[in-house]
Formats: structure tokens, sequence, C-alpha cells
């Protein structure tokens, strides 16, 4: 077996065995822990756990300065705005320019799902942070043990935390931040005027794409579109057809997750498609056990979709090139 498809293996596993644990201690939200799995899914052990570990961190300070922020801004819709849109920012910046950027943009973006906790449901904010914890430390564990007991390379432990060059310069990194900002707060007052469903997944799927080449930002919209539309129309197919019998849902999720992470670990250009697809089958499929009902699978699917067609425009509109002066007639 080729390295990318043990790795796949790996990944199909470990996500089957984080949303196991996930639903026996009762968590929230365990696609969480699944995505976690998913997201930091690596051929190459130190790039795998140099991510687990960012992605532990930025969650454990998202977690802690934004709950601390949700309960200071309760109630005041401007402030929470606000703070949306510098966590965006911020997190969009250090993304770009720091060696440990996933840090910094997970760190931002768990920020951010605080705050949306107290827009939404301010009366959960204290499990919501406690359950994030819980589900991001399973998923990143999880992955990191079936990636050294499955996955390709010998059996020994990851050399350290690898750090990453500047993806842009400081002028572009703030540009991008800001585009980041606006994107999120469109996309919050379109959601309070129309009544979107999710905000979560689409905050979460808006920030994602944001990127300092304009033309890799549309470049993984489209892709993260296309993924979306692959992997949930798999997961519901799946649902169709028995969405309550445990050892279909548990079959077909794994068999899901190795197809999509097989092209997630390709070197391809379209290798995030792979990537957004077992992201939209996971959030699809998994809730506190299999679906029983379709609507909640949907609504979190249309979170997705409507999230990076906000900030796909934002970033158009912001990088669109100027019309070239038409040319004097000799």
């Amino acid at each position: 077996m080729d390295d990318i498809s043990r790795q796949a293996l790996a990944t199909a596993v470990g996500v089957i065995v984080a949303v196991y644990i996930a639903l026996w201690m009762g968590l929230e939200q365990p696609y969480w822990a699944a995505l976690s799995v998913m997201i930091i899914s690596n051929t190459d052990r130190d790039a795998l756990f140099t991510k687990g570990v960012l992605r532990v961190v930025g969650t454990i300070v998202g977690v802690t300065t934004g709950y601390v922020a949700a309960l200071w801004s309760e109630q005041l819709p401007p402030a929470q705005l606000v703070l949306v849109a510098l966590a965006a920012g911020i997190g969009t910046y250090g993304r770009q320019r720091s060696a440990y950027g996933y840090a910094w943009f997970y760190g931002a973006l768990t920020f951010m799902l605080m705050i949306a906790c107290a827009m939404t449901t301010p009366d959960q904010i204290y499990s919501f942070a406690w359950y994030r914890c819980y589900e991001i430390v399973i998923g990143v564990t999880v992955a990191t043990l079936a990636n050294w007991a499955i996955g390709p390379g010998e059996r020994s432990l990851p050399h350290g935390l690898v750090p990453q060059p500047a993806a842009a310069t400081p002028e572009s990194a703030l540009k991008q931040a800001a585009i980041g900002a606006l994107g999120v707060v469109t996309i919050v007052i379109v959601w309070s005027l129309f009544n979107l469903p999710q905000l979560v997944q689409v905050l979460i799927s808006s920030l994602i794409i944001v990127d300092a080449n304009p033309a890799a930002s549309r470049h993984r919209g489209w892709q993260r579109i296309l993924g979306c539309i692959i992997g949930g129309t798999t997961a519901l197919v799946i649902i169709w057809i028995d969405a309550v019998h445990i050892w279909w849902w548990t079959i077909s999720m794994g068999l899901g997750v190795f197809t999509f992470a097989r092209m997630h670990l390709g070197k391809t250009p379209n290798a995030y498609i792979g990537t957004q697809s077992a992201i939209a089958l996971l959030v699809t499929m998994v809730g506190t056990g299999p679906p029983v009902s379709i609507l909640p699978p949907i609504d979190r699917l249309i979170g997705i979709v409507i999230g990076v067609s906000i900030m796909t425009v934002v970033i158009w509109a912001f990088n669109a090139r100027p019309a070239e002066p038409a040319k004097a007639s000799a």
C-alpha cells in the first residue's frame, strides 16, 4: 500500500474512533473531533504533529480569551461585531506572517466561535467552551496515534514543531486581514437581517478561504463550494439509504473519509476538493450519533455554502482588476 493510501486509512480509522469517543463522552458536536482528525492528516509525521499542536494551542487560547470577551459583550451587538472583526483581521494577518500561523488562525477562529455562541445561544457559552476543547484534543490525539500506528513511515516519534516561512509581505497580509474582517462583518449583518442558519459554519467557511493571492482565494472558494456539493450529496444519499443503522453509518462514513482523504493528501491543484468533500461529509453525517432527521445536516451544509459565497464576493470586490483604458486609434 502506498503512503497516501496508508495515511488515508489511518485518517478513516482515526475519524471513526474520534467520533465514538466523543459520542461516549456525550459531547455536544462530535463532528469537531472528526474534523480535527481529517484536517491535520498528513503523510509527513512532523507536519501532522505541528498542525495538531498548533490546533490545540490555538483552541485553548481562543476559548479562554473568547469566553471572557463573550461574557463581557453579551447583549451588546455592536461590541460583538467589533470583536469578531478584530479577531478575523488578527487571525488572517498572523496566519500569513507568523512561523506558526495556524495557531494564530485557529485561535482567532475559536475566539469568533465563542462570540457567535454569545450571539445565538448565550446560555450555552460555558458548556460550548469546554466541549470545544474536549472535541479538538480528542481529534488531535487520535489522529496522532492513528498516524503512528497505521500511517506511513517508521514508528518513530515526531522530531518537533516545523516553522513555516511567511506566506505574504506585511502589506499584502494587512490587506487580506482587512478583507477578512470586512467579510465576517458582512456575514454577521446578513445573518442577522435574514435569519440565516448556522452562523458558526458560515464564519468557519468564510475565513478559511482568505489568501494572500487573490487568485488562490477564488480558486479555493470554488473548490470549497464544489467539495460541499460532492461531500454533502454523498452524505445525504447515505442518510437517505439508511439513516439510523449504526453499522451502515459507521462503514459508509469510514469509506467516504478514506476516499476523500486520498484526494486531500494528493499533491494536485485540486486536492482541496477532497479536503472540503470530507469536511462536508462529516458535518452532514455526524450529529449526536446517526442522524434521525435530515434537516440539521442540510442546515449545516447551507451554512458552509453561504459563508464561502459571501466571502468570495468580498474577495473579488477588493481584488477586481480595474478596466484597462481603451487604446487610442491610429
